[in-house]
């Protein structure tokens, strides 16, 4: 699977603005993402092409209207 940066978002969820890595589009307005991180705690898996960390225990569904913009990590 090819990861690009044009598939990373920032999501605000709780009140906090975190980024994501949308890996599967469920439907019109759900996806299925990643959470992406800029340095490396807990053993994240490290993406080469997207220069990112990303945790692949947190996995989770976001709905269109936490999507607020493309990243422009």
């Amino acid at each position: 699977m090819k990861i690009y940066s044009q598939n990373i978002y920032e999501v605000v969820e709780n009140n906090k603005r975190k980024h994501i890595l949308i890996i599967y589009n469920i439907s019109k307005n759900h996806y299925v993402g990643l959470t992406v991180h800029t340095i490396n705690f807990n053993n994240l898996t490290y993406m080469e092409s997207i220069n990112r960390f990303i945790d692949i225990n947190d996995l989770q569904e976001y709905n269109i209207s936490n999507i607020k913009r493309i990243s422009l990590c």
